[in-house]
């Protein structure tokens, strides 16, 4: 039962038996206290129906209450951004914030002077301008995903274990058959698609496999991928019998184009993607993935700019980081030829 007035940060304390400031720091996202308590404060927070004064602590600390984010360029229609930006929309609504989005143009003009506390800035790629103007200003940044080499550090950092997943999918292709793997790519300059490319690629050296991989313009027409797709199972003298998809996407072009071209998906050539989405679960095979929790990573984001605003009021300048588990989702698309049983 919600009590008739203003729940405060003490009654969360006094539910779970905890100090007042062990509940601000799980509500705010500083000082060590560990996941299974952030989310149990979280929960009660949630119960009671606790808001916090987001007025009284921006006046204190001089603060807009807002944060901003920016996204690649060309991915707003990417179901993995608008699931994260509704982890954010969720968490800011939860710590009492309000999430703004930056438009995605070529000419960042008055990125310098952003009416937001922290900026959140998901996928940050070497070739957007953007990115590197929102990184070398005067708002702290929360990236989602690392900063590539070659551009200004970011005051905080939410990331994914990339590389032991594209691993742990790669072993799933071959003991399902597969000998001759390709990787389709987007021409992305983000560390994420740089990991996922020196993984598949270091991978593949490693266990004698030749890593052949094909680099598409971003966003890319369904024609071109059939193109792509044609070349690489039609090769009379090395055919595919495994295509790994950067984006949920373009594995659908992918499992749409080989079907065209009389494949069967999911028994002579295997398909999986590195970005999950429902609509892989729902199709025709369902395509294997690596889920990403693209909805508590965007929660992460949020909590990790809370973080690096807190620790500024105070003058401390360490980086955060937090690290959010992914997971490979085993589907039709890749469970290999039927082997009939022995007489």
């Amino acid at each position: 039962m919600r009590p008739d007035r203003a729940v405060t940060l003490q009654d969360i304390a006094d539910r779970l038996g905890v100090s007042r400031s062990t509940a601000s720091f799980a509500i705010t996202g500083r000082g060590r206290v560990s996941e299974e308590m952030r989310r149990r404060v979280h929960e009660v927070a949630d119960e009671l129906g606790y808001r916090p004064n987001t007025v009284a602590r921006n006046l204190k600390g001089s603060r807009t209450g807002m944060l901003a984010l920016h996204i690649p360029p060309d991915s707003t229609t990417m179901s993995y951004y608008m699931e994260a930006t509704f982890g954010m929309v969720e968490e800011a609504e939860r710590t009492g914030l309000i999430v703004f989005m930056l438009p995605s143009g070529e000419r960042p003009e008055g990125y310098d002077q952003l009416p937001a506390d922290a900026v959140i800035l998901l996928d940050p790629a070497i070739d957007d301008p953007a990115a590197r103007t929102l990184l070398a200003g005067r708002v702290p940044v929360v990236t989602g995903e690392r900063v590539p080499e070659g551009l200004p550090a970011a005051r905080g950092e939410v990331t994914s274990d990339h590389v032991p997943a594209v691993r742990e999918l790669m072993a799933h292709l071959r003991e399902r058959g597969a000998r001759h793997p390709a990787m389709v790519l987007p021409d992305l300059q983000s560390d994420w698609a740089f990991t996922v490319r020196d993984a598949f690629t270091d991978w593949c050296t490693e266990h004698g496999m030749q890593p052949r991989t094909v680099t598409l313009p971003h966003p890319s027409a369904p024609e071109m991928i059939h193109a792509a797709v044609a070349e690489l199972v039609r090769d009379v003298n090395d055919p595919v019998d495994a295509i790994l998809s950067v984006s949920d996407g373009t594995a659908l072009s992918v499992v749409t184009s080989a079907q065209r071209l009389g494949r069967r998906v999911g028994e002579d050539l295997l398909v999986a993607a590195l970005v999950d989405s429902e609509v892989l679960a729902l199709a025709q095979p369902s395509v294997t993935a690596i889920d990403l929790h693209p909805r508590e990573f965007g929660r992460r984001c949020v909590r990790a700019a809370v973080a690096v605003i807190e620790a500024a009021a105070v003058g401390d300048d360490r980086t955060v980081r937090e690290l959010v588990p992914i997971s490979v989702q085993h589907r039709a698309s890749t469970r290999g030829p039927v082997i009939p049983p022995s007489p």
